[in-house]
């Protein structure tokens, strides 16, 4: 069996020129994708992704693409845009309606203290980590609270630092072999 071999330079420079040709900024594709601006700086990285992340289907749908389409740029091919491919463009009528109602039944089920968390200040970053039972996932959300926006850069690369030691613990116990009940 022979795979297509992918270029994921190829989708990090595709995503950051469909970014571009908007005139977004990476802060403007990130929110317009529901995605935090770190996700949106390691998908346009040339040593970002290796694997397909969760969130590509929301950038595509941002960035006018059609589903499907950043398998299409890692296979060599170009993006279909989604009026190209007959399905509704973003903020058309029929994009909001099944995903919205997904998405509004899913937040309903979650936790009142979850949903205040994530309603309230700044979502920073999210991450799912597989656990080593297969189909388990570990999704993580990291947010600050509205008071807490730092005002300057040092803070902002303190906060990434933090984030970035929890996950890597994160993944380290999720990895762990050790059965927890003996």
């Amino acid at each position: 069996m022979t795979t297509t071999p992918r270029d994921w330079k190829r989708l990090a420079k595709a995503i950051r020129d469909a970014r571009k040709a908007r005139g977004w900024r990476q802060g403007n594709l990130a929110e317009a994708a529901g995605v935090s601006y770190s996700t949106v700086q390691r998908a346009e990285s040339s040593d970002g992704y290796k694997t397909m992340p969760l969130t590509i289907d929301k950038l595509e749908r941002a960035l006018g693409w059609a589903p499907g389409s950043a398998k299409t740029v890692l296979a060599g091919g170009a993006p279909a845009l989604l009026s190209e491919s007959g399905e509704d463009a973003p903020g058309t009528e029929a994009e909001g309606c099944a995903s919205g109602d997904a998405a509004e039944q899913f937040m309903a089920r979650l936790p009142t203290r979850i949903q205040h968390e994530l309603a309230d200040g700044e979502l920073v970053d999210t991450d799912v980590i597989e656990l080593k039972r297969k189909g388990m996932r570990l999704v993580v959300f990291a947010t600050r609270g509205p008071d807490q926006v730092p005002d300057d850069k040092a803070a902002k690369a303190e906060d990434i630092r933090e984030w970035t030691r929890v996950q890597r613990r994160l993944r380290g116990l999720a990895a762990d072999n050790d059965p927890i009940d003996k």
